[in-house]
């Protein structure tokens, strides 16, 4: 008795696999049931009779939501492959925009005081996720010194080489963040007067010191990219000092120890 149930299982299957139809299901629900012969680019050619030298019919892609195939296997259909056109992928920095950003910064600040800059900028991956920034500064402290003390300072020349992350890639508006490792170097005069007795006058006396600035500070970063080539950026960032040294007359020095920095940048710059 298992034996006939087994063979009429078996038989009952073929039959079925024998006479299963693939259905072609219409966006408008509607379905219709053959054989599919042919699946092309823009359309679908299929039997509704498996009699030989049956006549065959054609529907286009576009009114089909999938294909229900008798072996079980389904095909959506994606609009967006008819006609041999692939999906669109992200647009990589090889075929958009430069690699290369030479920047200049009209005007710069950091807590030591205003100041300009130039940059240079290369990304490091064709997809435009990282770059490697190098920026140099030249900053013009005001009258009263802000490394601790007071006097005449003259221009202190910074460098902060950095890594910029773009999280989004690279856009119109572009946004990064990313540290950079700052260096300060730069000479301060000192007028330091005082009264005296013997001859009732305010005699000055001239010292010169060397200022040494060290540090981290992570940065974020705004860049409008207002045509292929030229582009317009913010940043602003804080960090922390780890070095503030400055020595006085090549002989004696003093360390202002840890402290926060700051910083903020507007530049020009063009991509290339």
């Amino acid at each position: 008795m298992i034996r006939n149930l087994t063979l009429t299982l078996l038989l009952s299957a073929t039959f079925l696999l024998a006479h299963a139809q693939d259905v072609l299901v219409r966006k408008n629900g509607t379905t219709i049931e053959g054989k599919v012969t042919e699946v092309g680019i823009d359309r679908v050619s299929y039997k509704i009779s498996k009699e030989e030298g049956s006549a065959s019919f054609v529907i286009r892609k576009n009114e089909l939501n999938r294909i229900e195939f008798a072996n079980g296997q389904t095909v959506f259909i994606d609009e967006r492959n008819l006609h041999g056109v692939r999906p669109k992928s992200p647009v990589s920095v090889s075929n958009s925009y430069g690699r290369h950003m030479v920047n200049f910064s009209p005007f710069k600040a950091l807590d030591s005081g205003p100041g300009l800059g130039l940059s240079y900028e290369v990304l490091a991956d064709k997809k435009g996720y990282f770059g490697i920034y190098l920026p140099v500064s030249l900053i013009f402290p005001d009258r009263f010194d802000l490394f601790d003390g007071y006097g005449d300072q003259r221009a202190a020349f910074y460098f902060s080489p950095g890594l910029k992350i773009y999280p989004f890639g690279q856009r119109r508006v572009t946004y990064a963040v990313g540290p950079s490792i700052f260096t300060g170097f730069g000479k301060q005069v000192r007028n330091d007067g005082y009264y005296d007795p013997n001859t009732g006058t305010y005699p000055t006396t001239r010292s010169e010191s060397t200022i040494f600035r060290f540090g981290i500070i992570v940065n974020n970063y705004v860049n409008f990219q207002i045509s292929d080539h030229f582009q317009i950026g913010l940043n602003g960032g804080l960090g922390s000092r780890y070095i503030d040294r400055e020595t006085y007359n090549d002989t004696r020095s003093s360390n202002g120890g840890i402290n926060i920095t700051g910083e903020f940048n507007f530049s020009l710059g063009l991509r290339f």
